[in-house]
């Protein structure tokens, strides 16, 4: 049985608001966080990016956090890259 969690990201040891690493069984496979489309327009639509990171990767747009996870579990291939660093 395949088991998905998310937790917050970290970058330098810093979380944000709404953005999260996505792993399936223990390896990072994806991340969805919050984006405001439109930014450079005067756009105030927010919106959940997602993203993969196996092979091939692909990237989207969906209304809710959970709708964007959903779509990580979908999109994510077996195929992950061989740089997945351990113990996070």
């Amino acid at each position: 049985m395949t088991r998905w969690t998310y937790r917050p990201t970290l970058i330098a040891g810093t979380s944000r608001p709404d953005d999260y690493v996505v792993r399936r069984d223990g390896r990072d496979v994806g991340r969805v966080m919050t984006e405001r489309l439109g930014m450079g327009v005067g756009g105030s639509e927010l919106v959940w990016w997602w993203g993969t990171w196996t092979y091939p990767a692909t990237h989207g747009y969906a209304p809710t956090l959970e709708e964007a996870l959903e779509r990580v579990r979908e999109e994510a291939t077996d195929d992950l890259p061989d740089s997945d660093v351990k113990g996070r």
